[in-house]
C-alpha cells in the first residue's frame, strides 16, 4: 500500500485499509471497479475508472458515493483515500506491464468541503507524489446540485495543484453555472438520467458538450446504457462516453492482464462504430 493515512495521530481502521489493498470489503456489501471510459475518436478504451459499487447479492448495485451507505460521512475521507490508494496500486500494476491508460479516482465533494476530510486528501495525494503520475485523473463526485461554478472551482483549487487531471461529476444538468464562471477542471462528467424519451437524452447529451466547451474541457457522458442513448452522445459530438451501451467490461483490480488489454483494445461493437 502506498499511503493510508491518519487523523489527530489515530491509527486508520482496518476497513479503509482492507479495501485499499483488495478492492472489496464483504461485511459492508463494497467493491472496487475499474470501469472503462471509451473514446469514440481513438475506438478504444481511454481510461479506467476507480468506482466504488454497493452489491450485495440479490441487490441491485448502487454506484458512486451512493455506495457508503454503511459509512459516516465523517469516515468518507478514510474510504476516499482508499480508493486512490487502490487505483494508484492498479495504475503501477498495468505500468510494469507496458499497458498505457489513464487510470482515474473518485473523490467525494464532502470529503474535500470538510477542512478536516481534505487536510486528509490531500496529504494523501502528495504522498502519493500524485502530481507526478500523468495518467492519473481524479473525479469529484456528490457535488450537491445547488453548487454554481464557483464553489465548484474553489474545490477543485484545493486538489488541482496535487494532481495532473481534475474531472468534475455534475450531479444533473440543473446546476447554476453562468457561463463566466469556469470552474476549472479539465473535464465534466454527467450521468444520463435513466428512462428519458429521445428528444430528453439529446437534451442532456447537449447540455453536456457544451458546457464542456464553455469550460474549455472535455466532455464525457456517464451511464450510457442503450443504444439511444449513446446515438445522442454521438449526435452531441461528446467524444468520451462509460456504461453498459459501451460493450466494454468492469474490472477489478487484481484482473489477469489478458482482461486488461481486451477491455482496452478489443473491437468494438457494431453500435460503436
Amino acid at each position: 500500500m502506498a499511503f493510508l493515512p491518519s487523523l489527530n495521530g489515530a491509527s486508520v481502521a482496518p476497513p479503509p485499509s482492507l479495501l485499499a489493498e483488495t478492492g472489496v470489503l464483504e461485511s459492508h456489501g463494497l467493491e472496487l471497479r475499474f470501469f472503462p471510459v471509451y473514446d469514440f475518436q481513438r475506438q478504444s478504451a481511454a481510461a479506467l475508472f476507480c468506482t466504488p459499487m454497493y452489491a450485495p447479492v440479490g441487490v441491485e448495485a448502487i454506484y458512486g458515493h451512493r455506495a457508503f451507505k454503511d459509512f459516516t460521512p465523517a469516515e468518507w475521507a478514510f474510504i476516499d483515500c482508499a480508493i486512490l490508494d487502490h487505483a494508484l496500486a492498479f495504475a503501477g500494476r498495468l505500468a510494469e506491464a507496458g499497458i498505457v491508460v489513464a487510470v482515474g479516482a473518485s473523490v467525494s465533494f464532502a470529503t474535500l468541503e470538510d477542512p478536516a476530510g481534505r487536510f486528509l486528501f490531500r496529504s494523501a495525494l502528495r504522498a502519493a507524489h500524485a502530481r507526478e503520475q500523468a495518467m492519473l485523473v481524479l473525479k469529484i463526485e456528490d457535488i450537491p446540485e445547488w453548487s454554481g461554478g464557483r464553489r465548484i472551482a474553489e474545490i477543485v483549487s484545493c486538489v488541482r495543484p496535487l494532481v495532473p487531471r481534475v474531472f468534475v461529476h455534475m450531479p444533473n444538468s440543473r446546476v447554476p453555472i453562468c457561463g463566466h464562471e469556469l470552474m476549472q477542471a479539465s473535464g465534466v462528467v454527467l450521468s444520463m438520467p435513466p428512462r428519458l424519451p429521445l428528444h430528453g437524452m439529446q437534451t442532456e447529451a447537449r447540455w453536456l458538450a457544451q458546457t464542456a466547451t464553455l469550460q474549455s474541457a472535455m466532455a464525457c457522458m456517464d451511464h450510457v446504457d442503450s443504444t439511444l442513448e449513446l446515438d445522442a452522445v454521438r449526435e452531441a459530438g461528446i467524444r468520451f462516453a462509460a456504461g453498459n451501451a459501451l460493450d466494454r467490461p468492469a474490472l477489478k483490480g487484481d484482473a489477469a492482464l489478458h482482461d486488461v488489454r481486451k477491455t482496452l483494445y478489443g473491437p468494438a461493437g457494431p453500435a460503436l462504430m
